[in-house]
């Protein structure tokens, strides 16, 4: 065999080898491209992966944002609200939504304080069923007692005016004009009674809507300040501004200039006649 290789020109050892080298050559260079290719292919996934991640989270940021505007504007609506034919609850159901869609995506950090002021803001829920419920006591003795004057006052005019038809037959029957002003004496003094009774229950929906807005402006202040760190996270992840601290220590002096705000009305809240 090795007598048989000698045989061989040189010739075709040169062209044999060149074809090797040319060969070695295209498989390094293949190998290179594939392995460059790759690459591209990771780091293209890896940018498509980011970018809709950043998609996903702008669109649920900032619908998140707008569910906190109205939810905050909602509470500040509640001392007229009635929690019998109301579910104090329902317009907030989409801020909730949000919320846990908000969580699904966003930081640990963010989801954090999120969580914190959703349960904030579910807590205030319940607690201010329990503040409305006097409210809505008074309001319905009031209701009861409206209708109750106005039966009243029909009957003292349909009384009235039978008076004035005596009066004016020129031959009143004593019997029956005294008895018109018995019936009339009745349903004034109850009329007065039930006029007392629709002061009194104003007196009480006043005092009470006033201990609600008191108690109310309290908790949207603390609502305020756990409402710091979600919207620097927010902020943050959605790459709006990459001075985070700087942010944040802008919010939170919002957030303080609110807050003495909210308790100068305290004071003067707490101060007024009921």
């Amino acid at each position: 065999m090795i007598d048989i290789l000698k045989t061989i020109p040189i010739s075709i050892w040169s062209v044999a080898l060149g074809s090797l080298i040319a060969f070695s050559g295209v498989l390094i260079s293949n190998w290179n491209n594939t392995r460059r290719l790759k690459i591209q292919l990771r780091h293209d996934a890896k940018i498509k992966a980011i970018d809709r991640k950043a998609t996903l989270r702008r669109d649920v940021y900032l619908t998140a944002v707008e569910e906190l505007v109205k939810a905050n504007s909602y509470l500040g609506t509640l001392t007229q609200v009635d929690p019998i034919n109301t579910n104090l609850a329902e317009p907030l159901q989409q801020f909730f939504a949000t919320a846990a869609k908000l969580a699904l995506v966003a930081e640990e950090e963010t989801g954090k304080a999120l969580n914190e002021l959703v349960i904030s803001y579910s807590g205030l829920i319940f607690k201010l069923m329990i503040k409305l419920s006097p409210i809505s006591d008074s309001k319905i003795d009031l209701n009861l007692a409206n209708s109750q004057y106005d039966e009243e006052q029909a009957e003292i005019k349909r009384i009235l005016a039978a008076m004035t038809k005596q009066n004016e037959s020129g031959r009143p029957d004593n019997n029956v004009f005294d008895a018109l002003s018995n019936s009339f004496d009745h349903h004034k003094k109850r009329s007065d009674e039930l006029a007392n009774k629709r002061n009194e229950c104003w007196d009480k929906i006043n005092k009470y809507t006033k201990e609600l807005a008191i108690y109310l402006a309290h908790e949207m202040k603390n609502i305020a300040l756990l409402q710091v760190p979600v919207m620097v996270g927010i902020r943050k992840e959605l790459d709006i501004d990459t001075d985070a601290e700087g942010y944040r220590k802008l919010v939170q002096s919002n957030a303080e200039k609110i807050s003495k705000q909210l308790d100068e009305l305290l004071v003067s809240l707490e101060n007024s006649p009921a």
